[in-house]
């Protein structure tokens, strides 16, 4: 057995990230952060020892040698023997004799051996990766390149067959009458007519209607050339960039968890802009590592979510079914509680930067606007990101500062220090609870006699439920606040208190609605969550916030740049 790993890798800021010995690795991050470059100084590291990588300044690798790297070499590619000395055609080198192969093993780097252990699938590579390949004879000749061994393995053809059904609903076949060439055909095969065993002219006729997999779209040659080269490559390390290319979101994510699944005995760096791919990376059960790469000028920064912390993230349920993960290919993540508050912001951020009087100069932040379904989880989900070096804002409604807790660990998420905040927290707090109308007996009874002889009808609607049951309840401070928010406050030190906590908060990242709830932006429109944002945007109200909503969004927007 001849094996190679990559262990480690550093960027260029000088991190050094530890690679497992198999699995997926996937790089994800913004445009333009050096997901691709990576795959290349990877590649031309382990090929050029004085090759000056961009992204990537050094890579370290295990190599293990049970047989002689000669032997192994000799069972893979070409050969022939000249002058007496057996000789073996590698790429890239030529004809080479085993002292010369021993030689090389011992350097530090793999040099010319690089393409036998190593497969870099650019969009060139994948889309000829299942070309029509020369016929060989077979009796002596060894075959180099995955179709000629899909000629001799049904195996390897019936896992293509199986995995172009399944994502393009086209059968494979090796079409091994083509004379000098071996072709892959896609289409329903004719049933194999033979007579002592040489196919008759009628099922060669038929084969020759279905046509070859160089002939077909862009995205069914660069799926099934990454398939072919998994199912009949050698190859131990695999460098796939962008494999999302040409494809729709199934086939992605079906690739992914393909690619994942093969990594189990294989090391697979994938460079994605697609949360597709990812997911179904995550799919496949394999080890998968994700490093989130920025760049700062000339300068790539990773940051790593080992598999361990994969795992755990992509076990709860709230983030595998969400969008949460697409944060990973975006310049910021804003946390809302609900989809409503998503839906609102977003829609008046769009107005804000299409709008003649707000035009940025240069490259606007790429935001994602997702939620969490309620404050209880956002610091999970902060955490979850900022472990991936991905910049968080919380939007969160004001009674976020009714419970400490959960403030406590918003704030601790975003890295703030909740000391800071909790003096003004506790004073804010203790105004509003104190500010509370006790319940009296009669005045109850009249209010409740008033409303009841008012209702028209016997029978109450549901409304008329609620309102009767509102008496009940003695309004609070904190009622007050859900509905104006800083304005509930009253005045003097709690006043200024609320001012400095919601500013200092802001720093941070936790973005507190100043004015109570989402639906205070817009009180003329009656409802509440997605009702009341579905009136709004029907009515294009969001193309004319009034002031505290425009004041708020910009905020979001200012935090995240």
């Amino acid at each position: 057995m001849v094996q190679v790993r990559v262990t480690r890798v550093q960027y260029s800021d000088g991190r050094e990230v530890d690679i497992p010995a198999e699995g997926v690795v996937l790089l994800v991050g913004p445009n333009n952060a050096g997901k691709s470059q990576a795959l290349k100084d990877l590649a031309n590291l382990a090929r050029e020892p004085q090759y000056n990588g961009r992204v990537l300044t050094s890579v370290d690798y295990e190599k293990e040698a049970v047989a002689t790297i000669g032997e192994w070499v000799a069972s893979r590619v070409p050969q022939i023997t000249r002058d007496g000395v057996d000789r073996y055609q590698i790429e890239g080198w030529g004809e080479v004799t085993s002292r010369d192969i021993e030689a090389q093993w011992n350097q530090q780097n793999l040099n010319v051996l690089t393409s036998l252990f190593i497969f870099h699938a650019d969009g060139t590579t994948r889309l000829s990766a299942g070309d029509s390949q020369s016929n060989l004879d077979f009796s002596s000749a060894i075959p180099s390149h995955p179709v000629q061994r899909a000629y001799l393995d049904s195996v390897i053809e019936e896992e293509i067959d199986r995995e172009s059904r399944g994502a393009f609903g086209l059968g494979v076949t090796v079409d091994r009458y083509a004379g000098s060439v071996i072709s892959l055909r896609l289409g329903e095969p004719p049933l194999f007519q033979h007579e002592k065993g040489r196919p008759k002219g009628e099922y060669l006729a038929a084969l020759k209607e279905l046509p070859r997999l160089e002939e077909q779209g862009d995205g069914v040659r660069s799926y099934l050339g990454l398939v072919l080269h998994l199912a009949a490559g050698r190859h131990q390390i695999l460098l796939i960039d962008e494999p999302e290319a040409f494809l729709h979101p199934p086939q992605a994510r079906r690739l992914g968890s393909v690619l994942a699944d093969k990594a189990r005995a294989q090391q697979v760096f994938i460079a994605t802009h697609s949360n597709d791919v990812l997911q179904g990376a995550l799919e496949g059960g394999a080890s998968v590592t994700i490093i989130r790469v920025t760049r700062d000028g000339n300068t790539n920064h990773p940051a790593v979510l080992p598999d361990s912390a994969v795992k755990t993230l992509w076990s709860d349920p709230l983030l595998r079914y969400s969008n949460v993960l697409d944060g990973l290919f975006h310049d910021a993540v804003v946390l809302c509680e609900s989809d409503a508050d998503c839906r609102y912001y977003s829609a008046v951020l769009d107005h804000l930067s299409t709008s003649e009087d707000q035009q940025i100069v240069g490259r606007e932040a790429q935001l994602l606007f997702t939620h969490c379904g309620g404050k209880a989880r956002m610091s999970s989900v902060v955490d979850a990101l900022r472990a991936v070096s991905v910049p968080v804002i919380v939007v969160a409604d004001f009674d976020v500062l009714r419970n400490p807790t959960d403030v406590e660990r918003i704030v601790c998420s975003l890295g703030g220090d909740f000391a800071k905040y909790e003096a003004d927290l506790k004073r804010v707090g203790s105004a509003l609870t104190s500010d509370e109308k006790p319940l009296r007996k009669l005045t109850l009874k009249d209010e409740l006699n008033r409303q009841l002889d008012a209702l028209p009808n016997e029978v109450l609607s549901r409304q008329e439920v609620e309102s009767v049951r509102a008496l009940m309840k003695a309004e609070s401070g904190w009622d007050k606040a859900k509905r104006s928010g800083l304005q509930a406050v009253p005045q003097g030190d709690a006043y200024r208190a609320c001012e400095r906590l919601l500013a200092g908060l802001r720093e941070i990242g936790l973005c507190v609605v100043p004015v109570g709830e989402l639906e205070r932006f817009a009180p003329s429109v009656a409802g509440h969550g997605p009702s009341w944002v579905s009136a709004v945007l029907e009515q294009k109200l969001h193309e004319s916030p009034g002031h505290d909503a425009v004041e708020f969004v910009k905020g979001i927007r200012e935090v995240a740049s």
